[in-house]
Parts: structure tokens; C-alpha cells; sequence
């Protein structure tokens, strides 16, 4: 009894140590989050959800912060000084997940040697994020419905329910919807999660938040990794900004830290970028023909393909790669009126 008490005790001092971490980022992360309109948009729904007690369902590509998106509206909410837990459901085979999410009792299968409360437990009073949650098994798409429905969960192995009162907050990078069209996702568990949708615009929508967190980053690596650079060349900003950041805001941050460690002066130059990236410093630095700017060249874009689907934002936004919300925004932003068919 003894040990068990100093391990808790131990236990609640390095989760209140994580949490006043997790809030400084938090905190940070409402500056780095950007000033793009799509971004806008966001943090205003991230605030509203916050101070509610509904589900959550952050939609958005890999590396876009669905994961710190998540701790910040719990950092936000009056949860905040509960646990805050993670789990990335495609990590975790089917059996192990159902023991790790909803807990199991002793001799419940080979290798249950002890009774396990399970994450549900555990985030009791804050909140349990789901990550990759278009991976879980039909199986566990039922217990979790049951549990947002009813309140209340059963470990494996035991019929006895334990009530639950964690806000569960789900993120994935799938489309739902059309998993559900297709019979892989339970439409009632679908609408139980996306009470509160909010959608992550991808880095590519936001060209005019590539430089300052490009810059936000720089700062971070040095303090961590050293290094003289504390800034980007003319020629090395224009790349980063035409590049297309296929992995989003993690792979930019990833950039950074490793061209920190290659540059050998005080700026990053062009030559230290990637090999990826330098047709895309090339295009952006090309003499010679009118000068055009990404702004410029996605508007032409954007107006092309719609007057290509006859001005029908669905099939411009599925040909364009983006929701349709995203291309809302950015029909209004750049003043493109649908052509009249």
C-alpha cells in the first residue's frame, strides 16, 4: 500500500509538471498558429469549443497540428487542471487499443496479470484525444459510441460499467464521410464525434504564414540545437514560400532544424535548403518574364479550374486538392466570382 501510494503520488507530480509545460505551449501556440483568414477562423472556433463540453473532431492533412490544436482548446477549457491524454489509434493493434482505452480486469485475457483502469479512467474530469481515429475497428467504433451515448464504458472481461466524464476530442486526416458511404465507419459514431467540426487549413493555403513560422521555428532549433543562422536570405524565403509543404507545418519545422545545422553563416542560404526544395527556389528566383507573385499564380489557378468545372465548387474543390470551405475562403478572399454557366 505504500508503494502503490508514492507511485500515485509520483504519478500526480509528473502530470502536473506535463501540464504547466503543455500550457507555456499552448500559450505559444496562438502565435505560431498564423494570421492567414483560414487560420482566423480556427482559433475563433477553437475558442468556442473550448469553453463547451461537446465532442470534438479536428479534421485535417498530416502535420498540420491537429495534435497541438487539441492541447491547446484543453489548455483553454475549464478542464485544464485535469489530465490531458493522447493516443494514436493506429499505433496500437485492435486488442491492445480496446485494453489501453477502456482498461481490463485480471486473468481477462493471457497477459492481464493485474486490473488496468484505461485511458477513459484516466482522462476522468479532462480530456482524451483520439488521434488517427478513422483507424479504430468496427469493435471499438461500438464501445466508443456506447461511451459517448451513455456516459460510460465496460473493461474487457468485466460487466460491471464504470461512468466517464473526460471530453473526448477526435482528430484524422481521412474523410469520414466517405468512409461512412462506404460501410468502414458507423455513421452514428461519424455524427456523435463531428459536433463540433473544426477544419485545419494545409500550409499550402497559407503562403503568407510560411515566413513567420519558418522564422518561429529558427528560433526554437537554436535555442535547442545552437547555430549561428538567426535568419533566411531573400532567395531562401522565396523557396520556402513557393514550395508546397506536402508535410505541412511538421515538415517545415523539420526543414528548419536540419538546414540550422548545415548553414555556416548567419543566414540560410538557397544552397542549404534540401534537394526538394530547390526547384522551388528556382521558379520563385527566375529572371526574366513579368514578375508573379504565389498569391498571384494561385488566383489564376483557383479561377481557372472553376470556370473549368463551370462554377460548380465541389468538383473545383475536389480537382484542387482542398475542402470545400477552403476554396470558399479563398474565392472571397481573392474577389473570384463563380462564371454563370
Amino acid at each position: 500500500l505504500a508503494i502503490r501510494k508514492t507511485l500515485e503520488t509520483k504519478h500526480l507530480k509528473n502530470e502536473n509538471r506535463r501540464l504547466r509545460e503543455r500550457l507555456g505551449e499552448a500559450l505559444a501556440f496562438d502565435r505560431i498558429l498564423g494570421a492567414d483568414a483560414g487560420m482566423d477562423e480556427v482559433k475563433r472556433t477553437a475558442g468556442q469549443a473550448s469553453a463547451s463540453e461537446s465532442t470534438i473532431l479536428i479534421r485535417g492533412e498530416s502535420g498540420t497540428g491537429k495534435d497541438l490544436l487539441a492541447q491547446a482548446i484543453h489548455e483553454h477549457s475549464p478542464r485544464r487542471e485535469h489530465p490531458y491524454i493522447a493516443v494514436n489509434c493506429a499505433a496500437l493493434p485492435e486488442t491492445l487499443l480496446e485494453s489501453e482505452l477502456f482498461g481490463h480486469v485480471k486473468g481477462s485475457f493471457t497477459g492481464a496479470i493485474r486490473d488496468h483502469e484505461g485511458l477513459f479512467r484516466a482522462a476522468e474530469g479532462g480530456t482524451l484525444f483520439l488521434d488517427e481515429i478513422a483507424e479504430i475497428s468496427p469493435a471499438i467504433q461500438v464501445k466508443l459510441l456506447r461511451a459517448l451515448q451513455e456516459g460510460e464504458i465496460r473493461r474487457v472481461g468485466d460487466n460491471h460499467p464504470f461512468k466517464v466524464s473526460g471530453r473526448l476530442i477526435a482528430a484524422t486526416n481521412k474523410d469520414l464521410s466517405k468512409l461512412v458511404e462506404e460501410g468502414k465507419f458507423r455513421e452514428d459514431l461519424f455524427y456523435r464525434l463531428k459536433v463540433f467540426p473544426i477544419d485545419l487549413p494545409p500550409l499550402r493555403d497559407r503562403p503568407e504564414d510560411i515566413l513567420p513560422l519558418a522564422e518561429h521555428f529558427l528560433r526554437k532549433a537554436r535555442k535547442k540545437l545552437g547555430g549561428k543562422a538567426t535568419k533566411f536570405s531573400p532567395e531562401a524565403a522565396k523557396g520556402l514560400r513557393r514550395y508546397r509543404w506536402p508535410g505541412n507545418v511538421r515538415e517545415l519545422e523539420h526543414v528548419v532544424e536540419r538546414v540550422l545545422i548545415m548553414a555556416s553563416g548567419m543566414a540560410i542560404n538557397a544552397a542549404d535548403l534540401p534537394p526538394e526544395i530547390l526547384p522551388a527556389v528556382a521558379a520563385a528566383n527566375a529572371k526574366g518574364g513579368p514578375p508573379q507573385t504565389l498569391e498571384e499564380s494561385e488566383r489564376r489557378h483557383v479561377r481557372q479550374v472553376l470556370e473549368d468545372c463551370d462554377g460548380n465548387q465541389a468538383e473545383a474543390a475536389k480537382r484542387l486538392g482542398v475542402a470545400r470551405n477552403t476554396l470558399w475562403r479563398k474565392l472571397r478572399a481573392y474577389g473570384i466570382q463563380p462564371p454563370k454557366k
